[in-house]
C-alpha cells in the first residue's frame, strides 16, 4: 500500500516543543517567530525534513502557518481545516485563527501593541509574502527580521534533507529534448535583456531538464535550484548523490547544495527572479553583491503549462488506463457497500488494489480521500485507524482520489450513496 493509515502528529507534543521555541527566540532577542508550511520551494507538499509546522504544532493541512509569540501562538488556516484544526493541536497553548478573513499582520499588530521583532527564515518565504507583511505592518512598531530558524535548533531529531533519486524522464513522454527547452527559454531570457534567471520551483527545473525524482511522496519531483543563462548553459544545484546515474551534459554543471550562493553572488545582471516563488534569501545574496534584479515570472511556468502532442497523447492515455480502474472500482463498490462492516480504508485498500493491477502504478497522486457521512463533509480529510468509520444506510461518500504513472498524473472525485438517499441528499 502506498497510502497508510496512521496518524503522523500528537496534540501532546506541541506543548514542550512550542516552550523549547520560546526559550529560543528570548535568547535571539526575538518576540516571535513565522512558521510556515512551506518549504524553500514553495511546494503543496513537503518532504518530512520540512515539516516544521506539523512538528511543533500538530496541524498536518497542506496550507497554514503559526505565528508563535512568547505569550500566544496562533495557528492561521483557511476553511478547508476549521474543523481539523482544532482536533489536531493543544487547544490550550495553540489557537486557531480564521485565515484569510483575519490578517497575520492585523493579528500581530493587536498582539504587539508596542510593537516588537518578529524573526523569520529568509528560504521559507517569497519575496511577495515578506513584501506584504511589511506593508501591513508599516507604522506599526512590529518588525520582520531575517534569522536563522529556531525550530530546526530545538528539533533534535530533525529527519535530514531528503535525497531521493534522480531519474531521466524519457524523450518518447516528454516530447521535446531538454537541450531544445534550454534553448528555448534562453532566447526568452535574451529577448527581455535577462543574463540570467534562477529557477526554485522544483516542476519547473524537471520540466526543464526532462528528469523525475522522488524526494516528497505522491510528487514525482526532486528538490534542486538552477541557474540557467541567456547562452543556455545551467547550473543545476542539488545533493550530488541523486543525480550519479544521470549521463553528463557538457551545458549543465552539477553542483551541492552549498555553492548555490556563491554562485548567486558571482551572477552578472540583470538576473530574473521570480518574486512569487523565489525565497527571499535568493534576492538577498543577489542585491548584497550587488547584483541587478528583474522581478518577472518563472519563464518555464507558461512554457511547461503548453502540452506538446507527446504529453497530451501520454495524459489521454494515462486517464483513460485510470478511468478503467475507476469503473472496475465502482462496479464492486456498487455491489460491496450494501454489505455491513464495509469501512472507508476498506474502500481506499481495494481502490488502490484496481489501480496497481494496471501494473504501470508508479503511486498515488495524493492521500486519497474517502469520508463517508459526516466525514464527506471535511475537506481534505483523511482516514486514519482512529477516525475510520463504518458506511451505513443513507450516507453519501465522498471519494477524491488518483494515480501517477509515467505518462500522466490523474484527479477524479466521485460521491456515491448507501441504501436510498434522503431529500437533502439529493439536492446536495
Amino acid at each position: 500500500m502506498f497510502q497508510t493509515f496512521t496518524e503522523s502528529t500528537n496534540p501532546q507534543d506541541g506543548p514542550p516543543r512550542l516552550a523549547a521555541l520560546r526559550v529560543e527566540l528570548k535568547n535571539a532577542g526575538l518576540d516571535g517567530f513565522l512558521i510556515p508550511r512551506a518549504d524553500a520551494h514553495q511546494g503543496e507538499y513537503v518532504s518530512e525534513h520540512d515539516a516544521r509546522l506539523a512538528w511543533l504544532t500538530g496541524f498536518t493541512g497542506s496550507a497554514g502557518f503559526c505565528i508563535a509569540l512568547h505569550d500566544r501562538a496562533g495557528v492561521f488556516v483557511d476553511g478547508r481545516y476549521r474543523v481539523q484544526v482544532k482536533a489536531q493541536i493543544d487547544l490550550d497553548k495553540f489557537t486557531p485563527v480564521d485565515w484569510p478573513e483575519v490578517k497575520p499582520w492585523d493579528w500581530l499588530i493587536e498582539a504587539l501593541p508596542n510593537g516588537g521583532k518578529i524573526g523569520f527564515d529568509p528560504w521559507l518565504h517569497t519575496v511577495s509574502e515578506i513584501d506584504g507583511y511589511r506593508e501591513g505592518l508599516k507604522d506599526s512598531g512590529v518588525e520582520l527580521l531575517a534569522h536563522e530558524n529556531p525550530v530546526d535548533q530545538v528539533w533534535d531529531d530533525q529527519p535530514a534533507r531528503p535525497r531521493g533519486k534522480v531519474t531521466a524522464y524519457p524523450l518518447e513522454y516528454a516530447g521535446e529534448k531538454s537541450g531544445d527547452k534550454r534553448t528555448r527559454i534562453a532566447k526568452i531570457l535574451a529577448d527581455a535583456g535577462h543574463r540570467a534567471t534562477v529557477l526554485t520551483l522544483p516542476d519547473s527545473i524537471c520540466w526543464l531538464l526532462n528528469i523525475r525524482g522522488s524526494d516528497i511522496e505522491r510528487n514525482p519531483v526532486a528538490h534542486a535550484f538552477a541557474i540557467l543563462f541567456d547562452t543556455g548553459k545551467m547550473q543545476f544545484f542539488t545533493d550530488t548523490e541523486k543525480v550519479k546515474d544521470l549521463g553528463p551534459d557538457p551545458n549543465i554543471e552539477v553542483l551541492d547544495w552549498d555553492a548555490f550562493e556563491g554562485a548567486l553572488a558571482a551572477l552578472t545582471g540583470p538576473v530574473r527572479v521570480d518574486k512569487a516563488s523565489a525565497p527571499i534569501r535568493v534576492s538577498d545574496v543577489l542585491t548584497k553583491a550587488g547584483v541587478e534584479i528583474d522581478y518577472a515570472d518563472d519563464p518555464c511556468i507558461l512554457p511547461k503549462a503548453r502540452k506538446n502532442a507527446t504529453e497530451i497523447a501520454g495524459t489521454v492515455e494515462a486517464h483513460l488506463r485510470d478511468g478503467a480502474a475507476m469503473v472496475e472500482f465502482l462496479c464492486w463498490l456498487d455491489g460491496a457497500k450494501q454489505k455491513p462492516g464495509l469501512s472507508e480504508i476498506d474502500i481506499v485498500k481495494k481502490l488502490e488494489g484496481y489501480r496497481r493491477a494496471t501494473n504501470v502504478l508508479l503511486d498515488i497522486s495524493f492521500e486519497t480521500i474517502c469520508g463517508s457521512g459526516p466525514n464527506g463533509a471535511l475537506p481534505h480529510y483523511r482516514v486514519s485507524d482512529a477516525s475510520n468509520r463504518n458506511l451505513k444506510d443513507g450516507d453519501l461518500i465522498v471519494i477524491d482520489s488518483g494515480g501517477q504513472y509515467i505518462d500522466g498524473t490523474t484527479d477524479i472525485t466521485r460521491t456515491v450513496c448507501v441504501g436510498t438517499p434522503g431529500a437533502d441528499e439529493r439536492a446536495a
